[in-house]
């Protein structure tokens, strides 16, 4: 069975004290707190075909890239031979580290890259998550695609253009109007999913 594992974005910092004065400082936006349709539950609702995954991994709001890294491997022996990874934002970023540093045994069917910050200095929530390195993740996917878009307010486009340069076998998407990719519905990545 094909099966769809898509990890969430985060914030990660470098410090539980940055963590504290984020928490402080941030202010609450009302209308996030109504019921929010978003895309990857919309993905699941579109690929009945396949197993689309949502795991919820630990500590998202100060996210640690050792946890995630004990979370996934946990995840890792549930999945069969016809699969897709697709990370967003700080989920990009701990599917290229992880990747990099312990290419998979048998490479997924595609891997896909959404709105991945690298190692920016202007992005504060990157904490254990910055990108020193993507150049082995191709030996862990048979196809890669990566998306961001020129207007996103939380990761620079110019990170797009360190992962092009690592992963030169990736077809790049670049859109100029989705912002962060929060819509509540995701065309392009479906259309991709159903590939293969």
């Amino acid at each position: 069975m094909k099966q769809v594992l898509i990890v969430h974005g985060g914030e990660s910092f470098d410090s539980y004290e940055s963590y504290l004065d984020n928490l402080k400082n941030s202010e609450i936006d009302y209308e996030k707190l109504k019921p929010q349709k978003k895309w990857k539950p919309w993905i699941a609702e579109q690929m009945t075909e396949a197993d689309v995954l949502l795991p919820t991994f630990p500590n998202g709001y100060n996210a640690i890239y050792d946890e995630w890294e004990i979370y996934f491997e946990k995840l890792l022996p549930l999945l069969g031979d016809d699969v897709r990874l697709v990370g967003h934002s700080l989920g990009a970023m701990f599917l290229a580290i992880y990747l990099n540093k312990k290419p998979l045994s048998r490479p997924v069917r595609q891997l896909i890259l959404v709105a991945g910050g690298y190692d920016d200095e202007t992005v504060e929530e990157l904490g254990s998550f910055k990108v020193s390195s993507a150049r082995n993740v191709a030996k862990s996917a048979e196809d890669i695609h990566l998306f961001h878009s020129q207007d996103d307010p939380v990761v620079p486009y110019a990170e797009l253009a360190k992962f092009e340069h690592d992963i030169p076998s990736a077809v790049v998407h670049r859109f100029s109007n989705r912002g962060h990719f929060g819509d509540a519905t995701f065309p392009e990545l479906l259309d991709i999913l159903k590939q293969k």
